[in-house]
């Protein structure tokens, strides 16, 4: 086997003995109220992720084909690489700029489409940053008060 690839199975092997220990953590009362908080979060919050996913990839085609009108231009795309694969980058761009707020606002600002890219930024940035990080707030309290109820 290659040294790299024992390395990376080692890596994912560390990872996932340690989030094991949360399985373990049911054992004492004061940790398993955060323990189900945990695994009730994750069961509630899937049908917003598969929205999340799908907010994600609508904007994200929007910057990929978009990004075709800067082909032949001294500009560069309008997404950042990360993976080597334009559409893939173009979403995981989307979720830094909105999630994570990691964007120049310059790299709108150029190109045939610049002033609907520099629209289509800020409506992102709103949907996903204001309206999806606050349902995701209210769904995380609702789930709390939920888990509360059956706290021993």
């Amino acid at each position: 086997f290659n040294i790299n690839l024992i390395h990376t199975i080692g890596s994912f092997s560390c990872f996932f003995m340690w989030i094991k220990i949360f399985y373990w953590m049911r054992l004492f009362q004061s940790l398993a109220y955060y323990v189900k908080l945990i695994q009730q979060t994750i069961t509630d919050i899937a049908g917003f992720m598969l929205m999340v996913a799908i907010i994600l990839t609508s904007f994200g085609s929007y910057l990929y084909v978009s990004n075709l009108n800067l082909a032949g231009t001294a500009h560069g795309p309008y997404y950042q690489q990360y993976f080597d694969d334009a559409p893939i980058d173009a979403i995981v761009s989307v979720y830094m700029l909105g999630a994570l707020g990691s964007f120049q606002t310059s790299t709108y600002k150029a190109g045939y489409d610049s002033s609907f890219v520099l629209a289509m930024f800020l409506m992102a940035t709103f949907l996903i940053s204001v309206i999806f990080m606050n349902m995701l707030i209210s769904i995380m309290g609702h789930t709390f008060e939920h888990v509360l109820e059956g706290a021993e």
